[in-house]
């Protein structure tokens, strides 16, 4: 059976066996090729589809899930769920009524479903030529490709909420590898979007042999702690890296240095961050989370106070409070916390303009790695690379740094925040981040 008479059957069976439950179920399909020498190399389709439960029994929950959406299947994974809430704490939660959502699809763009692996392939094939052509240094393009992905899925509970939700995408791309005195370089470049007429080989194919030769001439700078700005470039990747911390599961589980302190200053007066699910600087909106709850704009941290943690229902009922609307749950897991669209509101100041701040600075264009990075200690330890400036000038690029420290630390010296964001189509924004002083070793 389809996903949408899967979740109605199994609401049907859910409403003699608990108090309350909720069903979330997805079907997600996928299709992408990559191309090698004008040649399509490869090509995949791919289709996951899957449905999961969450009862409530005696004030117990249990989860289960199934991807065979077969009568026989889904009852066994009632059945399984239901075993499972004799082995779990009681949870005081209520599941939440159906309200009346924004109208439209703001995920889906109709016009998408027209796109098809073989305008993928006449693309790419223009690309890989397109990028060539920008350098004579690159010598081989490994990576280039485009994937077109469609995603289904379903929220419903035993109020008789049902909410549905459409989004679709496309994406290309290219790595290039460039060659210079016998040095070789990667650099790629990936563009995101719901609208394919948006797609430019030129910009891709710029981006692409840009960063495939921007760190040629790279030259050694003295270790110890200097001004440091991180990019637009990899500024929302540093955050994300240390997102937990801001969990309200997080603190409950004793792995968050911000447990206790709502309320309280934890960074600096420029930095502020926000849960932004519908905000209008983002193309993808969030009307409601994993559990069926309408999501609102979080000001999490604003002016370097910590306002608020986020919060799920289960997360919300342990500490007494309501939930933020930032449950997150896909079929195959247990209720989880996530940000829907984060958001650090822009300063007044571009990222060369940044550099103006301090004599000299490291500014950070790429991230490499993060196995040295720990979210509950907050400990950085990280590759890096960019480029050395002095008053105000990029002088020379920079390869091969470690960049120590820790982020509990670092959002507290933050100077200054830049007003330019990389990917419109990002789910993380995050503009340039000056940073007073980070140490650096070369």
């Amino acid at each position: 059976m389809n996903i949408k008479d899967a979740v109605s059957f199994m609401c049907d069976l859910a409403k003699g066996e608990a108090e309350q439950f909720d069903v979330i179920a997805s079907n997600t399909h996928s299709e992408g090729l990559s191309v090698f020498q004008g040649q399509v190399q490869n090509t995949e389709i791919s289709d996951s589809v899957g449905l999961g439960v969450r009862v409530i029994k005696d004030g117990r929950p249990g989860y289960a899930h199934t991807e065979r959406l077969t009568d026989e299947a889904l009852r066994q994974t009632l059945k399984d769920a239901l075993c499972h809430t004799q082995w779990t704490e009681k949870i005081d939660i209520t599941l939440p009524q159906a309200v009346e959502l924004p109208k439209g699809e703001p995920n889906y763009n109709p016009a998408l479903e027209s796109l098809d692996l073989a305008t993928m392939k006449d693309f790419c094939i223009e690309l890989e030529k397109a990028t060539f052509a920008k350098s004579k240094e690159i010598e081989n393009i490994p990576y280039l490709g485009g994937d077109i992905e469609k995603d289904y899925s379903i929220v419903a509970n035993n109020t008789g909420l049902f909410y549905e939700a459409r989004s679709n995408c496309a994406s290309a791309g290219a790595g290039a590898v460039a060659s210079r005195g016998g040095v070789k370089k990667l650099g790629n470049f990936v563009k995101n979007g719901r609208d394919w007429n948006e797609f430019s080989v030129d910009e891709i194919a710029s981006k692409t042999a840009e960063y495939a030769t921007e760190l040629f001439g790279a030259q050694k700078i003295e270790s110890g702690k200097i001004p440091v700005i991180l990019s637009e470039r990899i500024s929302a990747r540093f955050l994300g890296m240390y997102s937990q911390p801001f969990f309200a599961e997080t603190m409950q589980k004793g792995q968050s240095r911000l447990d206790g302190k709502e309320g309280e200053k934890i960074a600096s007066d420029v930095f502020s961050l926000w849960n932004d699910p519908t905000g209008e600087m983002f193309e993808h909106k969030f009307y409601f989370d994993s559990e069926g709850c309408l999501t609102k704009r979080v000001k999490v941290v604003e002016n370097g106070v910590f306002n608020s943690a986020l919060y799920n229902l289960e997360t919300a009922a342990k500490a007494g409070r309501e939930t933020t609307g930032n449950g997150a749950r896909s079929f195959g897991s247990k209720m989880s916390t996530s940000f829907y669209n984060m958001l650090v509101p822009p300063g007044s100041m571009t990222t060369m303009e940044l550099l103006k701040l301090f004599p000299k600075c490291l500014l950070v264009v790429r991230l490499e790695g993060n196995s040295g990075c720990n979210s509950v200690s907050g400990e950085l330890s990280i590759g890096a690379h960019g480029f050395w400036c002095e008053n105000g000038a990029i002088k020379h690029p920079v390869d091969g740094v470690t960049l120590s420290g820790n982020y509990f630390d670092i959002i507290k010296n933050i100077v200054a925040v830049g007003n330019e964001y990389r990917d419109p189509f990002a789910s993380y924004k995050v503009p340039a981040l000056a940073i007073s002083e980070l140490s650096v070793s070369a």
